[in-house]
């Protein structure tokens, strides 16, 4: 008989199987991705109402394959009401570790929870370069400016160098004083944190071979309007 592994996080991505059940990856602080299957679930209207994004669940779930078979949920705690563009950088979030996480990480996981709880509460901008920060740190593409000695120097992304000085116009993103000031956490004015938004855009998409983040551009409109 398999034992039963307990453990706590939130779920991130999650499809139809079946008639009646669903596929879940769940972004647990103990172990990273979990792949759950949750069956006959959608017969279970309390159960089901359980199993939403944002919500910090505690999971119980058994099974020797990679799909584990979900048992029990409980939540710890609940999301609340956010509005549209605070749930679509939340999937935002779910999406960027959907693609990229494989082992589980500490630090990832209280960053996203940091973010999830300050959502509507601080500047939007300033939390998702956070995340996109710490991600791309666990990815292998930690942001630093320690080979670059002149602040006035511009910065562009390079697909295969990565983070490099350059003179050309058009490839010019950010200067390393943006970048400096960015990684200390100082208040940025509002040249310096468009500079930044490109460059960590540019950055996940390195990290993400270019992928088509679909929540990001959901965002961008939803920030447009």
């Amino acid at each position: 008989m398999s034992l039963y592994t307990e453990t706590t996080g939130y779920v991130i991505h999650q499809r139809n199987y079946q008639d009646s059940s669903l596929l879940i990856e769940f972004f647990s602080r103990d172990f990273g991705k979990v792949q759950l299957i949750a069956k006959g679930i959608k017969k279970n209207k309390l159960f089901k109402s359980q199993l939403q994004y944002f919500n910090l669940l505690k999971v119980q779930y058994f099974g020797k394959a990679q799909l584990k078979t979900l048992s029990s949920i409980n939540i710890i705690i609940q999301y609340g009401n956010k509005n549209i563009l605070e749930k679509t950088a939340g999937l935002y979030l779910n999406e960027l570790i959907h693609y990229s996480l494989n082992e589980k990480s500490d630090s990832l996981f209280q960053c996203y929870q940091l973010v999830l709880s300050q959502l509507g509460k601080k500047k939007l901008t300033i939390l998702l370069r956070m995340f996109e920060k710490e991600l791309l740190k666990y990815c292998g593409f930690e942001i630093s400016i320690e080979s670059f000695y002149n602040t006035n120097s511009w910065l562009c992304v390079d697909e295969l160098k990565g983070l490099v000085e350059t003179n050309i116009n058009s490839q010019k993103v950010c200067t390393v004083e943006d970048l400096s000031m960015f990684l200390e956490n100082k208040k940025l004015n509002n040249i310096s944190q468009r500079r930044i938004n490109q460059l960590m855009k540019k950055m996940i998409d390195l990290s993400m071979n270019f992928r088509k983040i679909h929540s990001r551009e959901l965002l961008i409109t939803l920030t447009r309007n």
